[in-house]
């Protein structure tokens, strides 16, 4: 009985790891047909590489690829950096605590929210702009470039404000698993300044355990679409958004030329991480610094300046999150004043009618969403280790892609199967990447649990259902909890598959915000994003409550597991 069980839940894992694999796998083949020219329901039935010839010959390509490049390999290569250090620097501090309650509400944060509110305090009517007029007696706004610069820094800089928190947490979660104490004091007795003994001795273990982690950033920063609209620069625009005009032009000729781009995409993509696997092998031979002797200096600078980004990561998230609040209020607010001149409800009033929609999609399809990300995500954790080990490596196959390569290649089957643009479509779409959350933060809870308590159970009651419901779901329930919430967190910030798999039909909170962030119009951009701000941490802390208090005989207790 024992036996069939388990091959009976194996299986079921198998098939729900295949079908969810597969529409990535049709995805990209999908592309790959129409970037050679074979569009049979435009009646192209000849393979050329006449995309491919029009994609060379685009203007401002190599423009459009160098800001794809030194924008998402240098977010990524300094949140590396400022995540090291700063993990470095909070171990065994206060701020190790700080941190750990600063990540939730941060990591919560939709990527276009975050960037709406980042922009309100960058550009030159901004903020800070305001502050530094009260300081100079500015009377307009300075002629400076500051968001959606032709450079990308602005747009560098809100990738790392977005993914420095994310590798922290990864970090925080790895250093666990090492021997820190021991590291520093074996180190500290040879004298080498602790700061040295992270980098030489410490760093590298780390490396190993987030190397995936950081993949998928590296991945998401060269092929980020919603933030690249908001804070990019647009003529020319990164690459990834130039593919997105493309499949959004009304003219069908362009699906053969934006396939191309989308597969062209996925090829610089594969190209980046095989460079970074080059760089891994290189490194592994070139290690003679690590034993050079240099014990380090200048140790208490690192660390100062390791809990200054920091602070300046928590700062602008708070600053963003007032400026969509103070926005979303403010009726008139001239330049350089520091405050509005006028308060008003009319924005709301406007937006809601509007907004409503919007807001009930986003609530139903992230609730759906997670709920289907958590339960599916038990049901392949359960299934045994052999499984688990096998699944741990695929469910980073779609977050190892760049989405509009797969997407567009998934809405062309949708289009033939007559499924877009429906309400479970975009869900289904969600469930590719909140799947992918749900699982990898709740293995480690689910290899950390002690299987003895479910045995004891077992013997106890005779069922296995009843000894999992009972014991093991009561202690493990705070990770379920948690991993709701960033899935829920998950399906909120997604843009491209709502807007593949909803066809226009379908919107979201997120596909209104990106739709309005080139409108201009500050009050009602304020409105979406902060409602799209609010979501998934009202969630958060809803579940946070829950999480830590109950209620017995009508009062709260805490709860001890």
């Amino acid at each position: 009985m024992t036996d069939t069980g388990s091959i009976v839940r194996q299986h079921a894992a198998t098939l729900v790891a295949v079908l969810f694999l597969a529409p990535v796998v049709v995805g990209v083949s999908g592309a790959f047909l129409p970037a050679f020219g074979y569009i049979p329901e435009l009646g192209q039935q000849e393979f050329n590489l006449n995309a491919w010839w029009q994609l060379i010959e685009t203007p401002g390509l190599a423009r459009m690829l160098n800001l794809t490049l030194t924008s998402g390999i240098g977010a990524t290569f300094l949140s590396l950096i400022i995540a090291f250090s700063f993990v470095s620097a909070a171990w065994n501090h206060r701020w190790w605590i700080q941190a750990e309650r600063w990540l939730s509400p941060i990591l919560s944060a939709p990527h276009v929210a975050y960037a709406v509110g980042f922009s309100f305090l960058l550009m030159p009517s901004g903020m800070l702009a305001r502050m530094l007029a009260s300081l100079t007696g500015w009377t307009s706004p300075p002629a400076w470039e500051t968001v959606q610069d032709s450079a990308g820094i602005s747009l560098m800089l809100i990738l790392i404000l977005k993914e420095a928190p994310f590798l922290v947490l990864m970090l925080m979660a790895a250093v666990n698993q090492i021997a820190v104490n021991e590291s520093l004091r074996a180190g500290q007795s040879l004298g080498y300044q602790p700061w040295m003994v992270w980098v030489k001795v410490i760093w590298p273990q780390l490396y190993q355990r987030i190397r995936f982690s950081l993949l998928t950033i590296l991945v998401f920063s060269l092929s980020v679409v919603d933030i690249a609209i908001v804070m990019g620069p647009s003529t020319p625009p990164t690459f990834a958004v130039q593919v997105l005009n493309w499949f959004r032009n009304p003219d069908l000729d362009f699906q053969s030329l934006a396939s191309a781009g989308s597969l062209f995409l996925m090829f610089i993509v594969m190209a980046v991480i095989a460079a970074l696997y080059l760089l891994e092998r290189t490194a592994g031979f070139l290690s003679n610094w690590l034993v050079d002797g240099r014990r380090g200096k200048l140790g208490a600078v690192w660390s100062k300046a390791a809990i200054i980004s920091w602070k300046l990561v928590v700062i602008s998230f708070s600053g963003s999150v007032l400026m969509l609040l103070i926005w979303s209020f403010a009726w008139r607010w001239r330049f350089p004043s520091l405050w509005p001149d006028t308060w008003s409800l009319r924005s709301w009033e406007r937006a809601w009618p509007q907004l409503s929609e919007p807001l009930f999609n986003s609530l139903t399809i992230g609730i759906v969403s997670a709920v289907l990300g958590v339960a599916i995500a038990i049901l392949l954790l359960e299934s045994g280790k052999r499984t688990n080990r096998l699944l741990g490596k695929l469910m980073y196959l779609p977050l190892l892609l760049p989405q509009l390569t797969f997407l567009f290649g998934i809405q062309v089957w949708m289009i033939k199967m007559s499924v877009e643009g429906y309400w479970f479509s975009v869900v289904f779409m969600h469930l590719l990447f909140v799947l992918p959350y749900c699982y990898l933060s709740l293995s480690g809870p689910w290899r950390f649990y002690d299987e003895r308590h479910s045995k004891q159970a077992w013997l106890l009651s005779g069922s296995r259902v009843r000894s999992f419901i009972q014991i093991k779901s009561r202690i493990l329930l705070k990770p379920v909890l948690a991993s709701f919430a960033l899935g829920f967190a998950v399906s909120i910030a997604q843009y491209l598959p709502t807007l593949f798999a909803g066809a226009g039909r379908v919107t979201t909170v997120t596909t209104e915000t990106v739709a309005l962030a080139a409108s201009g119009n500050r009050r009602l951009i304020g409105v979406y994003a902060l409602v799209q701000m609010l979501l998934p941490l009202l969630v958060y802390a809803l579940f946070t409550f829950i999480g830590r208090w109950q209620l017995r005989e009508w009062k709260l207790s805490r709860r001890f597991v």
